[in-house]
C-alpha cells in the first residue's frame, strides 16, 4: 500500500490477531495500520480456507455474478462481457457493476511466453484469468466523496480497494480451469538488499567520525517499486515518503513534451517537502481495463509554490479539470543499482541482475522500509536484505475458457456453448448440508450441530432426514419409535456408538427400531450387550448396512442383531466378540517385507478371530418376518448360531410376548454348558411352554462368511418334540446361496433325549420345516469338534420343494482317532431330510403373493396360483452337482413324496456306526411314497380281487385283460364316470439316480455287517443309471451295495465295486417292471418282478472271470 506512513508490513508468522490501545498512550497510524493488516490477512485466509482458494466461487443466492457472456477478438486485442455481481476470487471478495466490455491481456513471463491474437485459430482455447488485488486509494483520487469540506481540504485517511483485471492464458491440450500455472513464485523473483552507506573516518591522531549512515533530516518509509520497463530495462521508482506524496491539479501544455501543473489540492504538502525534482505519475480510472492505471509520466520539478514544471511527458493528462497525480523522489534504472549503489541520504541499494526479458521484476512490485533521523537509536538490520518483493500479491482463479471458433475478428458466447464456465457456485455454511439433515459430533473427536445422536434424532421432521454422525465415541442408546424415512450414516469404524443402561441398570440395545418404515444404519462401529446392538421390532423397510457390530462378551439370550420385521435389509456388515476384556482391537501396521508373517509372504495366516465364551453373537431373524435379506455379511465368534431363524413366544402369549429364546437358557458359561437346542415339551417345573412366533417368508441368506461359531451356522431358535405336539420353526421361501460356512458347531453338545434323537439336527445348517428351500452354492466345512457328536452339513425334517446344487459339503463332524462305536446318538451325515414334499402352494404376501399377481393379471389367476401345485411341474427335490463328504453317517438321506432328481454329485461317507438305519444303508437312504399316474383305483381293485381269485383262476389271459382295460378305466358307480389317476390326490414317486459317483470307505473300521451301501426305493419309479458306485472295506461286510426297489426299476450303464468278498451282491433290484442291463460289477447282480415284466442281459460281473457260474441266478 502507498501512503504517508512511518511503517508498513505485517509478517503472518507472528500469528498476531489483534491491537489494542493502551490509555494516555499516542496513537500511531503504524497501530492503526497493524491493525488493518492483521484484519486483512485473518479475511484472506478465512476466505481461501472457507470458500476456496484457486477459485472463483459465487453464492447460489447469486449464482450469475461475473459470469462471461460474450468475447470477441480483434487484430489487436480481446475484449469479454461479463454479467454484474459478486464473486470469491482465490479467497478474497469482489464486486462488478460494469457494463461494459473489458479488454483481456494476455499474460506475460514468467507465466507465458509473449502472445497475441494473431495466433487465436479455430479450436484455440484460451483461459479467461481474473485477477484481483488490494490497492491504496487516496482521497484526492475521488475528493467529492471521500474529502471532508469543513476541514478546508487536507485529506485524513486512505481507503484501501481491491481491484480487478481480465487475463489471458494459453491452454494445452489437457489442461482446464484447475491446475494453471498463474501464482507468483515470489522465490523466481529480483531480490533487494539495502544497507546504509559506511561511515568515513577522516585519519589522523584523533580520529574523526565524518560521514556514514542514514544521513536524512526526517523520519521516512522508503519505498522501492518496480516501474514499466523502457527500452526493454528494467526501471524502479522510489519515494522516501512510500508514494504517499499526491495531489490534484491542471496541467498546461507548453508543447507536446512539457507543460506545467497548477496544484490544486495538497498543495502544501507538495511545497515544503524539501524536494525541488521529481518524477510524475498522473493516474485515472480506464474503463477499459476495470481499473485505475498510470495515464501520463514526466519528469516534474517545483520552481514555485504551488506550481510543476514538466518535462519528458508521456501520455495523457486525466481527462476532466483537474487530474489525480503521484510525486516520486525518482526513477532509475534496476542495472544501474547492481552493486551497492547510494541513493541520497546515505541509503545503498543492491538488485538482483534482471532476467532477459525481466520477467523476475514485474511493475509494481516493491519494497519497503523505515528510516529514522540521525540521533534516533535505529537498527537499519530490518532493511530488505536479498529480500524478495513485499507484494504487490496477485490472486488469480479462472474465470472461463474461450473456445475459439476461427481467426480474428471472431466472437464466440456462452450462449452457443463456446464459453466453458469455470466458476463454482457455493451455500453458505449454514446450508451446505449434502446429503445430511443434521450432523453430529462426540465434541471431542469431530464437530456437529448436535453432540447426541438421540436429540438429532429427534430434531428431524416428520417426514424424516439424514443424521450424519461423524467421527467419535457417543455413549447413549438409540430408540427410533414411530418414525420415517430416517437415515443414520457414520463415518465407518472411526463412528462408534456404545450402548448404555437405563436407569435401573438394565442393559439397552445400542439401536431400537419399533413400529418405524425406511430406516437405515450404516458404516459405524455399534457396540453393545448384553442387549443386542441393534433390535428391530414391528418395523419394515429396515437397512442395517457396512457396520462393525461388536458384543461384549456378556451372558445373553440376545444376538448381535435381532430383527423381526418386513422387507429388512442386513449387508456388508462384520459382526463379532470383543475381548472378555472388553478393549476393542485396533489396527496394526503388517510386519515388514521378509518377516515370516508379513502379507507379501506365501500361506501367512489370517489375523486371529475372538471366540466369545458367554454372548451369542450373530442375527436373529424373528417369528412374523416377511422379505429378510441377508447379504455379504462376516459373522464370526459368537456361542449361539451364525443367523438364527424363528423366535418364541409363550403358548397362551401373543406378538407382544415375543421373546429371542427361552428364558432362563442364557449360559454363563463358565464353563460353558453343552448345546441343547431342544424343547422337550411341557416343563416339569410348571415354566410356560414356547412355541414359535410365526413362520418367516422370502428368506435371503447369500454371500456370507460364517465361522467360528458355537452352534450352527444357520438354524432354527428351537426343535420341539413333534410326538407330544410340539411346535416347528417355519421358513417358506428361504433361498441360501454362495455362503461360507466354517469351523461352526465349536461347542459341546448335549446327549439329545431319545424321544428327541429324530427330530434334532446340528452342523452347517439345521432346519425344521422349510417350503422352497434353495441351496446353491455354498461351502460348509470343518463345522463341528469330533465325528463323535451328531453334526450334519445340512439338516432338515420337512422340506417343500428343494433345489441343493453346487455345494461343497465336506468334513463336518471332522474325523479323529476315537473309535466310531463311542459315536453319541443322533443325526449325523452330510445332508439329511427326513420328508420331502412337492411345494404345494405359494405362500401368500410374499414376492409371489396374490396381491401382485391380482393387479397384474386379475382374480383368474390369482386362484390358479392358490391351487395345488402338486402337479405344476416342479420337482420335489433337486440334488445336483454337489461335493458331499460325511466323515461319519450317510452322505445323503431323504424320504420323498413327487419327482426327485439326484444327479452328477461326488458323494462320500467315510464311515457308519453300524446302529439304526446306517444298517440299512450306509452311504445313501432315498426313499420316494409317490405313486405312478398309471395306476387307477379300477386298476388296482382288478389286482386285488384276482389275487383273492375272485376273477377266476387267472387262466384265462382274455378275461383277465378285459377286466384290467374296462374296470381299470371306467367307474361303474352311478352315474358312470372314468376314473382319475391316483396321483391325482397324491403325487408320482419318479425318484433318478443318475451319473453320481458314490463311495462308502470304511477301510479303517472294526468288524461289521450292513444291508446296503445304496438304499433306493420308491412307489412308482427308480431310474439308477450311470452311476459309478464303490465300497472299500477290510472288516464291514454288506449283503449288497446297491438295493432298489420300485414299481418299476431301470438299472442301466452303472459300474458298481467292491473291495473283493465283501459284498454277498453288488446289487439286488426288484420292481414290477424290471429293466437292468449293461452293468459292470465286482460281485453278481440280482434282478426280480413279481410280474414277471424282467430285462436282465449285457450285465458283467468280475467274480465270473473266477466262477463262471456264480451269477447264472442272477435273474
Amino acid at each position: 500500500m502507498k501512503g504517508d506512513f512511518s511503517k508498513w508490513g505485517l509478517s503472518p508468522a507472528d500469528n498476531f490477531t489483534g491491537v489494542l490501545h493502551q490509555q494516555g498512550r499516542v496513537l500511531l497510524d503504524q497501530d492503526w495500520n497493524a491493525a488493518e493488516q492483521i484484519q486483512a490477512l485473518w479475511r484472506e485466509t478465512v476466505g481461501q480456507d472457507v470458500i476456496g482458494g484457486g477459485l472463483v466461487a459465487v453464492p447460489m443466492a447469486a449464482p450469475d455474478g461475473l459470469k462471461l457472456i460474450e468475447a470477441t477478438a480483434t487484430a489487436t486485442e480481446v475484449s469479454v462481457r461479463m454479467a454484474t455481481g459478486r464473486a470469491w476470487v482465490d479467497g478474497v471478495h469482489i464486486r462488478y457493476d460494469g457494463t461494459t466490455a473489458l479488454r483481456a491481456d494476455y499474460l506475460t513471463p514468467p507465466f507465458q511466453t509473449p502472445t497475441t491474437t494473431a495466433s487465436i485459430v479455430a479450436g484455440t482455447r484460451d483461459a479467461v484469468i481474473l485477477e484481483v488485488w488490494d490497492e491504496d486509494f487516496n482521497a484526492f483520487q475521488d475528493p467529492l466523496r471521500l474529502l471532508e469540506p469543513a476541514l478546508g481540504g487536507p485529506d485524513t485517511t486512505e481507503r484501501v480497494k481491491t481491484n480487478m483485471a481480465l487475463k489471458l492464458f494459453r491452454l494445452a491440450d489437457g489442461q482446464g480451469c484447475t491446475g494453471l500455472p498463474i501464482d507468483d513464485d515470489f522465490a523466481a523473483k529480483g531480490t533487494l538488499t539495502v544497507t546504509p552507506a559506511p561511515t568515513l573516518v577522516i585519519a589522523g591522531p584523533c580520529p574523526v567520525p565524518d560521514s556514514g549512515g542514514y544521513t536524512g533530516f526526517e523520519h521516512a518509509l522508503y519505498r522501492i517499486e518496480i516501474a514499466e520497463p523502457a527500452g526493454s530495462q528494467a526501471r524502479f521508482k522510489w519515494s522516501q515518503f512510500n508514494g504517499g506524496l499526491v495531489g490534484r491539479g491542471a496541467l498546461t501544455l507548453a508543447t507536446a513534451t512539457t507543460g506545467t501543473v497548477a496544484i490544486t489540492a495538497n498543495a502544501q504538502m507538495i511545497n515544503q517537502c524539501r524536494l525541488d525534482s521529481y518524477y510524475l505519475e498522473a493516474l485515472a480510472f480506464d474503463p477499459v481495463v476495470g481499473h485505475w492505471r498510470v495515464v501520463l509520466t514526466a519528469s516534474a520539478s517545483l520552481p514555485a509554490n504551488d506550481t510543476l514544471a514538466l518535462t519528458a511527458i508521456n501520455g495523457t493528462w486525466p481527462a476532466g479539470t483537474t487530474g489525480f497525480f503521484r510525486l516520486w523522489n525518482g526513477i532509475e534504472r534496476v542495472s544501474d543499482f547492481l552493486a551497492s549503489n547510494p541513493l541520497p541520504d546515505g541509503i545503498l541499494l543492491d538488485f538482483d541482475a534482471p532476467a532477459a526479458d525481466n520477467s523476475n521484476y514485474r511493475p509494481g512490485d516493491y519494497w519497503t522500509f523505515p528510516a529514522r533521523a540521525a540521533g534516533v537509536a535505529f537498527d537499519p538490520s530490518v532493511w530488505p536484505t536479498q529480500a524478495p518483493p513485499q507484494g504487490v500479491h496477485y490472486h488469480r482463479a479462472s474465470l472461463g475458457i474461450l473456445e475459439w471458433t476461427g481467426t480474428p475478428t471472431v466472437t464466440v458466447t456462452a450462449a452457443a456453448g463456446e464459453i466453458h464456465d469455470c466458476r463454482h457456485p457455493f451455500l453458505p455454511l449454514a446450508r451446505i448440508r449434502g446429503c445430511c439433515t443434521v450432523t453430529v459430533g462426540d465434541g471431542l473427536h469431530s464437530f456437529g450441530q448436535f453432540t447426541s445422536i438421540q436429540a438429532a434424532l429427534n430434531s428431524l421432521p416428520a417426514t424424516g432426514g439424514t443424521v450424519c454422525v461423524l467421527g467419535g465415541t457417543y455413549n447413549e442408546s438409540i430408540v427410533i419409535d414411530r418414525r420415517v424415512d430416517v437415515r443414520i450414516h457414520g463415518c465407518g469404524p472411526r463412528t462408534r456408538v456404545r450402548a448404555i443402561v437405563d436407569a435401573n441398570g438394565g442393559a439397552l440395545p445400542a439401536f431400537l427400531i419399533t413400529d418405524s418404515t425406511g430406516i437405515v444404519l450404516e458404516d459405524m462401529a455399534i457396540e453393545s450387550g448384553p442387549r443386542s446392538a441393534v433390535q428391530i421390532g414391528n418395523a419394515r423397510q429396515i437397512g442395517v448396512r457396512r457396520c462393525l457390530v461388536q458384543m461384549r462378551d456378556l451372558q445373553t439370550l440376545w444376538q448381535a442383531i435381532y430383527s423381526r420385521g418386513d422387507d429388512v435389509l442386513i449387508e456388508g456388515n462384520t459382526i463379532e466378540v470383543l475381548p472378555r476384556d472388553g478393549h476393542v482391537p485396533a489396527s496394526e501396521i503388517p510386519p515388514p517385507l521378509g518377516d515370516a508373517l508379513a502379507p507379501s509372504g506365501v500361506a501367512t495366516p489370517p489375523a486371529p478371530i475372538n471366540r466369545g465364551h458367554a454372548t451369542r453373537g450373530g442375527i436373529q431373524i424373528g417369528g412374523g418376518s416377511d422379505r429378510v435379506r441377508i447379504l455379504d455379511n462376516i459373522i464370526r465368534g459368537g456361542i449361539w448360531n451364525g443367523i438364527t431363524l424363528g423366535s418364541l413366544q409363550p403358548v397362551d402369549g401373543d406378538d407382544k410376548d415375543d421373546t429371542p429364546d427361552i428364558p432362563g437358557t442364557d449360559d454363563p458359561c463358565t464353563p460353558c454348558r453343552p448345546v441343547d437346542t431342544t424343547d422337550g415339551g411341557d416343563p416339569a417345573d410348571g415354566r410356560p411352554r414356547f412355541v414359535s412366533s410365526g413362520d418367516l417368508y422370502d428368506i435371503e441368506i447369500g454371500g456370507n462368511r460364517i465361522s467360528d461359531m458355537g452352534i450352527n451356522g444357520i438354524g432354527v431358535v428351537r426343535f420341539f418334540d413333534l410326538v407330544r405336539g410340539g411346535d416347528m420353526i417355519g421358513v417358506h421361501g428361504l433361498h441360501i446361496h454362495d455362503n461360507l460356512i466354517v469351523r461352526c458347531l465349536r461347542r459341546e453338545l448335549a446327549k439329545i433325549d431319545k424321544a428327541m434323537q429324530m427330530f434334532v439336527g446340528y452342523g452347517g445348517i439345521a432346519l425344521a420345516k422349510v417350503s422352497d428351500l434353495r441351496i446353491l452354492r455354498n461351502e460348509i466345512a470343518f463345522n463341528g469338534l469330533s465325528h463323535l457328536l451328531p453334526t450334519c452339513g445340512v439338516f432338515a425334517i420337512f422340506v417343500q420343494g428343494l433345489q441343493l446344487d453346487d455345494n461343497r459339503i465336506t468334513d463336518n463332524g471332522p474325523k479323529d482317532a476315537q473309535p466310531v462305536a463311542d459315536a453319541q446318538p443322533g443325526i449325523r451325515g452330510g445332508v439329511h431330510v427326513w420328508i420331502l414334499l412337492p411345494q404345494i402352494e405359494h405362500p401368500v404376501g410374499t414376492k409371489y403373493g396374490t396381491s401382485t399377481v391380482d393387479a397384474r393379471y386379475g382374480e383368474a389367476a390369482s386362484s390358479m396360483l392358490r391351487r395345488s401345485r402338486a402337479r405344476e411341474g416342479a420337482s420335489t427335490a433337486a440334488i445336483r452337482d454337489n461335493l458331499i463328504v460325511a466323515p461319519l453317517g450317510r452322505a445323503l438321506t431323504f424320504f420323498a413324496l413327487g419327482p426327485v432328481t439326484v444327479a452328477r454329485n461326488r458323494l462320500v461317507s467315510q464311515g457308519a456306526t453300524g446302529r439304526g438305519l446306517d444298517l440299512v444303508a450306509t452311504t445313501v437312504l432315498t426313499g420316494n411314497l409317490g405313486i405312478s399316474n398309471e395306476w387307477t383305483l379300477g386298476l388296482l381293485l382288478v389286482i386285488i380281487l384276482q389275487a383273492f381269485g375272485l376273477l377266476g383262476d387267472g387262466k384265462d389271459n382274455a378275461k383277465y385283460c378285459l377286466y384290467a382295460k374296462m374296470l381299470g378305466l371306467i367307474n361303474p358307480e352311478k352315474p358312470p364316470s372314468l376314473w382319475p389317476p391316483l396321483s391325482a390326490r397324491w403325487a408320482t414317486g419318479k425318484l433318478l439316480m443318475t451319473e453320481n459317483q458314490v463311495t462308502l470307505d470304511v477301510i479303517d473300521q472294526p468288524i461289521g455287517v450292513a444291508i446296503s451301501s445304496i438304499l433306493a426305493f420308491s412307489l412308482d419309479d427308480v431310474g439308477f443309471t450311470d452311476n459309478q458306485c464303490e465300497v472299500s472295506s477290510t472288516n464291514v461286510f454288506f449283503f449288497t451295495q446297491a438295493l432298489l426297489a420300485a414299481g418299476s426299476v431301470r438299472e442301466a450303464d452303472n459300474r458298481l465295486s467292491e473291495t473283493w468278498m465283501r459284498a454277498f451282491s453288488s446289487s439286488m433290484s426288484i420292481g414290477g417292471m424290471n429293466t437292468t442291463t449293461d452293468n459292470q460289477s465286482t460281485h453278481c447282480m440280482h434282478a426280480s418282478s413279481p410280474l414277471g415284466l424282467l430285462v436282465f442281459r449285457d450285465n458283467l460281473a468280475l467274480v465270473r472271470a473266477f466262477c463262471p457260474g456264480d451269477c447264472e441266478s442272477g435273474r
